[in-house]
């Protein structure tokens, strides 16, 4: 049986040339949508987004077509003045939305990987140019089956920005934007029942469920483990992404770095938000009432004044 990799169609461009085949998924089968050679107009978009049809499908052995006119495309959109911000964040959140869904097809994938880090810079790079494009990428609604990819997406664009904001190493960023994009891999890739408790704030938890939930951080370096590819502090922040100064997180870690300590309050903030469904006034308020002394007080201070600048508060 033939494989098939997904991809966001909003990485696909309406009026240019497809390097491969576009299926798409109905009724539990991979239905050939557009040949390799032609395009897609405006009209078919507009039908589909009706649809509410998200994703279109490749076949495995196209993926490094597919990637060459991802490069492309990121190229002449990203880089220029003229392309609305609108335009340019909905690219970057699907570049990274497709990255992520390719991890969790298959965390071994090295291509998958690659894409995840050109997901990451392509986010930073969206963020970081634009104004606007935060809010844009961080106010998205999604539907219930992809919310803990969109918390990843979020955590990626805040924390870079955010790291950028206290001036922390350029490769640095990067490492914290790629980590943070894969951060919750595990989840991604677990049963309807695990996902839920994600969806629930740690002290409403059962001791059994605290258990499970405090595997993810484990569980997904497990899953990325073992790949020269993949550098050693980017493992570390997967790892720590939920440890507190308190010593609250599943390691038990009281002195983080500087990188892991961002990483950790830009999850945290998020999960009110896109997981607890919080207000972002909402859940600012309660970063500095219930996590004070998780946190250091100008780091909290730092998050508020970067949301109030973006306008997301």
């Amino acid at each position: 049986m033939e494989d098939f990799t997904p991809l966001r169609i909003s990485t696909i461009k309406p009026n240019t040339q497809i390097l491969f085949n576009l299926y798409i998924y109905f009724k539990d089968h991979f239905l050939l949508y557009k040949e390799n050679g032609l395009t897609i107009g405006e009209d078919l978009f507009k039908k589909l987004k009706e649809q509410k049809i998200a994703r279109f499908f490749i076949t495995a052995t196209e993926e490094v077509n597919y990637q060459k006119y991802l490069d492309k495309l990121l190229n002449d959109t990203m880089s220029k003045d003229d392309v609305p911000v609108t335009e340019k964040a909905t690219l970057a959140e699907g570049v990274a939305g497709t990255a992520v869904e390719r991890m969790k097809k298959d965390p071994n994938s090295r291509l998958a990987y690659n894409m995840t880090t050109q997901a990451a810079g392509t986010l930073r790079k969206a963020v970081a140019n634009n104004k606007e494009a935060l809010k844009m990428i961080m106010g998205k609604k999604v539907e219930e089956d992809s919310i803990i990819v969109k918390h990843c997406l979020n955590v990626s664009s805040l924390s870079a920005k955010l790291a950028e904001m206290r001036k922390i190493d350029s490769a640095m960023v990067d490492n914290i934007a790629i980590a943070a994009l894969i951060h919750d891999l595990s989840i991604t890739r677990s049963d309807a029942a695990e996902q839920a408790l994600h969806r629930r704030p740690k002290k409403t938890l059962t001791v059994d469920e605290l258990k499970i939930y405090n595997n993810h951080p484990r569980n997904t370096a497990d899953l990325l483990q073992d790949k020269p590819y993949i550098n050693a502090t980017i493992m570390e922040l997967v790892l720590n992404h939920e440890e507190t100064l308190s010593g609250s997180g599943p390691q038990k870690k009281k002195k983080l770095t500087p990188e892991e300590e961002i990483l950790s309050i830009v999850d945290c903030y998020d999960k009110k938000v896109s997981l607890f469904d919080m207000s972002p006034k909402q859940a600012v308020q309660s970063m500095t009432i219930d996590e004070l002394g998780n946190y250091g007080l100008d780091l909290i201070n730092d998050l508020k004044k970067l949301l109030k600048e973006e306008d997301i508060i």
